[in-house]
């Protein structure tokens, strides 16, 4: 091809169009990286990593031109926020309303995100009203494999610095491993496993170079179980978010960021309804029963602490001592029984 008949600017102009703008998304996503690492960092560091972003955004049109996804951070723009995830319902929700009281008169913002915008939104005027603070609602899928960098660039654009991430979206999976579709066991791992960690590992630098923040995920009893028949990946997503959590609890001790993970119980929500174990469930002793408004309530004392591993309420408390004490065949055999009353009758 002579580049002298091409009507763009010539710089590679062997490349295909598809490779064009291959390269120029790579190019994009850099400077996002690294307008997103410059949050991290002294102010001349800061201006370095701002001029690497410059440099690659401008490569990235003259390759492939489109509208700029990054625009460069002004001084002093930058506002501290709250980020729940999963917060259109149950403890998401029930968090967000007790977090809401702490933020009035302070520069700091609620930002709420879930895949449902009509209940955000609905829950965001509500403690506009309520509280006079600054609530931002942002719908995300984070099951999707692009859901979690997709709201880390949303903060970015919005000049959002997280200083506290609650890891909060969920869902369960009725029925034993080898009965459940693929793509459903996916999303929940991308959910529960990858995005959680993924927002970790995004929004950590920023509180480490602030010197505190805090990270709340929300585990469950269940990561604590030695494991239920037919809940076998909620489970180990659960478990994993534990030991995750006190890993980076450790990691980041001297940094002053505090890592927490939640382990509830059963919790009056919508949880089991969309399970579909609702009728079921309803037959369980109201005293292993929470609201959701309690645990959240607990969660916040919890977080004036240092423990790590924060199991709320006296009844699980008591589960989860039991089944380090008993013998593992004898839990082993209590959790069976529990799963076919409850779950899969």
């Amino acid at each position: 091809m002579d580049p002298a008949s091409d009507n763009r600017d010539p710089f590679l102009p062997q490349l295909e169009e598809e490779d064009r703008a291959r390269i120029a998304a790579a190019l994009r996503y850099m400077g996002r990286d690294l307008q997103h690492r410059s949050y991290a960092v002294n102010t001349e560091r800061r201006e370095l990593l701002w001029q690497e972003m410059d440099r690659c955004l401008a490569l990235a049109e003259r390759i492939d031109p489109q509208p700029g996804l990054v625009d460069r951070p002004k001084p002093g723009t930058t506002k501290p926020c709250t980020l729940i995830t999963g917060a259109s319902s149950g403890i998401g929700a029930a968090l967000a309303r007790q977090l809401a009281p702490s933020l009035a008169g302070t520069e700091s913002c609620l930002v709420l995100t879930a895949r449902r915008l009509e209940r955000l939104e609905a829950l965001a005027a509500d403690l506009r009203e309520r509280h006079g603070i600054e609530v931002i609602t942002i719908p995300t899928d984070l099951a999707r494999p692009e859901g979690a960098q997709e709201l880390l660039v949303e903060l970015q654009q919005r000049q959002l610095v997280v200083h506290t991430l609650v890891n909060n979206a969920g869902f369960g999976l009725r029925g034993n491993f080898n009965a459940l579709e693929w793509k459903d066991a996916e999303a929940m791992l991308q959910l529960m496993v990858v995005a959680c960690a993924e927002l970790c590992h995004g929004l950590l630098p920023a509180m480490q170079q602030a010197g505190g923040g805090c990270i709340v995920n929300v585990a469950s009893l269940a990561g604590l179980m030695p494991g239920l028949p037919g809940s076998t990946l909620y489970s180990a997503c659960k478990a994993f978010l534990i030991r995750f959590s006190q890993s980076l609890a450790l990691e980041n001790r001297p940094s002053g960021v505090r890592v927490m993970a939640l382990c509830p119980g059963y919790v009056h929500s919508e949880f089991h309804a969309v399970l579909g174990v609702e009728e079921q469930m309803q037959r369980l002793p109201g005293l292993f029963w929470m609201d959701a408004d309690e645990l959240a309530r607990q969660t916040l004392a919890a977080l004036e602490g240092n423990q790590v591993v924060v199991v709320p309420g006296a009844v699980n408390q008591a589960i989860t001592a039991l089944a380090r004490l008993l013998p593992e065949g004898v839990v082993t055999a209590l959790s069976t029984t529990f799963s076919r009353r409850y779950r899969n009758p």
